[in-house]
């Protein structure tokens, strides 16, 4: 069958997301018989060239596989599935995204309706998150036919940037693309700018889905989204390369006023934009580049007659700037207004999880599988993309989680911690929404868990679960660092609220500084703590250290906290494991090895005894029904297993004798 549209996918690096990305594909609704599927490995150095062998032998009258020997950015990847593709209509998708099963065919059938160059939906900003259902996917908004036969008409199509800036969420007719020379600027970031503004020019016929079809996976670790690196510099050079493309086809006598508006909004703007959000030491020097290049292209703003009516009340004030000497500390105070009005009110909270957990459908709540380096992949958001310490999660806990969002997570003016099972309730025992977090932040710096109180202080808890050295070690490093802290350490090691789990919730500029400071502190004492000789349990020794040295860092801090209860959804998954080995061994009768099995388990991992983990306390009767059975086998008695095999129901029948005081 004659294929109906080219789908090109360009990858590089993506055998995390190839698979995602091909399946929604191969689902359309139009047909896999119909599509083309161009997938172009742009040099991978991962496994994603084999992944990509895999799915064209599992698929190979529908996918075309082209690898490239020297990579050359999604620009060239993309221009090269162009030339191989052999549909009359194309489309581009990114390997990390997907589609929704019925994109192609409600675009194409709006494209063979109308007649159109281009046809374009809506898409998701999407986290990945496993479990949730989104709203739907309408807009509220009416479709939309765009007829521009006429200078004015394409004025202002150029103008409101009527089609956005993506190849992902459109269809195109082929010849169109290939007619008007309309290409990817290659070895760069931004490419999209260069071939979207392009687009504004040559289309006659233009139709508009408000219907969200593309889903744009929101990847920490992507290109756009990758914290202080270089490439981000490539959009002064991409809009300079289009601005000159522009003037080379002719389009700046006409639509001069246009593109220059155009170059502030896509270009300074965007850019000005990017270095607030993407850099934690802001680029100095290439703002001055910026400034100096938009001066020559846009020699006077003020006379653009869109400025007035299209820029916003902020733009406004950082479009100032071109006429102004700016220090480096005056762009720092600027750059830092511009990241809180982006990212102000918004609220991440990671859920460090280590096993697959149902997740809550509040969209604040993002899975983050910890010691993703060396575990098996759970399809969550691992903390080993970008500066991490993942490997260390044995040692480390969740704190390997904590690191990585403070290495890696931008864009977010609050930031926080919880378990895949352990969550910040409200007062009525809900689990905390963006609403009940953001009152609360509102009053106070930050929410941490509330205390247990024990009749013993901290520091000879510590010392009866754990080595009493490690920490002492820890308060050594933090006083030598810190003078200032001597007196809080001494009055938290000898109090008796004891802090768990390491949930808390503050501001990102607050969470940084806490991570800056724990693992200073960890860093100067990791020489003088030995865990060679530590079971699994206790080698998570910063994990227990630390639980305690959020309170002293608050303290030493001045900051003011809001103490919250904490509800368990689940009992731990070691536990769960556990009470599912030992069914298997009371069924089988062998009584012996689940002795054995829960002697050895408790020995290595004590806190899957522990009230949170177990949350009918069901483990005790477990042991106690365990040694009964082996002292009646012992002693020729009949056994409780003639009664039942099912711990469930021994347990029950354990537990309605110990209320009636029977032996």
């Amino acid at each position: 069958m004659d294929k109906l549209i080219s789908i090109i996918v360009p990858c590089y690096n993506v055998e995390k997301y190839v698979d995602r990305c091909f399946a929604s594909l191969h689902s359309q609704t139009i047909g896999i018989d119909k599509l083309e599927i161009i997938m172009v490995d742009d040099c991978s150095t991962d496994g994603t060239w084999d992944k990509l062998t895999a799915i064209e032998a599992s698929c190979p009258d529908s996918v075309m596989i082209v690898h490239c020997d020297e990579n050359g950015h999604q620009g060239r990847a993309r221009n090269i599935g162009l030339q191989y593709a052999s549909a009359p209509y194309v489309g581009y998708v990114d390997s990390d995204d997907w589609v929704e099963p019925d994109m192609y065919e409600k675009l194409y059938a709006k494209m063979t309706e109308h007649c159109c160059d281009i046809v374009m939906c809506r898409n998701w900003r999407d986290s990945a998150m496993p479990g949730q259902i989104p709203e739907s996917g309408l807009t509220g908004s009416e479709d939309r036919l765009f007829n521009i036969d006429s200078m004015e008409k394409r004025k202002t199509f150029l103008v409101c940037s009527s089609i956005g800036y993506s190849a992902c969420d459109k269809l195109f007719v082929r010849d169109f693309l290939l007619d008007n020379n309309l290409f990817f600027p290659e070895g760069l970031t931004y490419e999209d700018h260069f071939f979207s503004t392009l687009l504004y020019f040559y289309a006659a016929k233009v139709y508009i889905i408000e219907e969200r079809l593309y889903h744009y996976y929101v990847n920490p670790s992507s290109t756009v989204l990758t914290s202080d690196a270089s490439h981000h510099f490539d959009i002064l050079t991409v809009d300079k390369m289009m601005w000159e493309e522009c003037g080379r086809r002719g389009f700046l006598t006409e639509y001069r006023q246009e593109l220059e508006y155009q170059f502030l909004t896509l270009c300074y703007l965007g850019a000005m934009k990017m270095i607030s959000l993407r850099f934690t030491q802001i680029p100095y020097d290439f703002f001055l580049t910026l400034k100096e290049e938009t001066l020559k292209i846009v020699p006077d703003y003020h006379g653009n007659p869109y400025i007035k009516d299209y820029i916003t009340e902020m733009n406004q004030l950082l479009l100032q700037l071109l006429d102004l000497p700016i220090s480096k500390q005056d762009l720092c105070a600027v750059c830092k207004a511009v990241s809180v009005k982006y990212s102000k009110g918004v609220l991440q909270m990671y859920v460090c999880t280590h096993v697959p957990f149902n997740v809550p459908s509040d969209p604040i709540y993002h899975p983050l599988q910890v010691g993703h380096a060396i575990r098996e992949d759970l399809g969550y958001q691992g903390d080993d993309t970008g500066n991490n310490i993942s490997a260390l999660n044995p040692y480390y806990s969740e704190l390997t989680g904590l690191y990585w969002a403070w290495k890696n997570v931008r864009n977010t003016e609050y930031i926080g911690l919880c378990h895949y099972r352990r969550y910040f309730l409200t007062k009525e025992g809900r689990i905390m929404s963006k609403a009940d977090f953001m009152s609360i932040l509102a009053q106070y710096d930050v929410i941490l868990s509330q205390p247990v109180t024990s009749p013993k202080c901290y520091r000879d808890n510590y010392a009866e679960a754990h080595n009493l050295h490690d920490l002492n070690a820890v308060c050594q490093a933090a006083v030598s660092l810190y003078p200032d802290c001597a007196p809080i350490l001494e009055e938290v090691l000898d109090g008796h609220k004891l802090y768990c789990g390491n949930l808390f919730v503050t501001t990102k500029a607050l969470f940084d500084d806490y991570a800056e400071w724990l693992f200073s502190v960890f860093d100067a004492a990791k020489d003088q703590i030995d865990v060679s000789a530590y079971d699994d349990y206790h080698k998570r020794v910063f994990g227990f250290l630390s639980e305690q040295l959020l309170y002293v860092w608050l303290r030493r801090r001045g900051l003011s906290y809001y103490e919250a209860p904490v509800g368990f959804t689940q009992e731990k998954a070691e536990t769960l494991a556990l009470k599912n080995q030992l069914t298997e061994l009371f069924r089988k009768r062998e009584i012996g090895k689940a002795y054995e099995l829960f002697k050895d388990t408790v020995k290595n991992r004590p806190d899957v005894m522990f009230p949170g983990s177990d949350f009918h306390q069901e483990l005790a009767a477990i042991l106690h029904i365990i040694r009964r059975c082996m002292d009646d086998e012992k002693n020729g008695r009949p056994s409780l297993l003639e009664y039942s095999t099912d711990p469930d129901e021994l347990v029950r029948r354990y537990k309605e004798l110990q209320d009636h005081n029977v032996s």
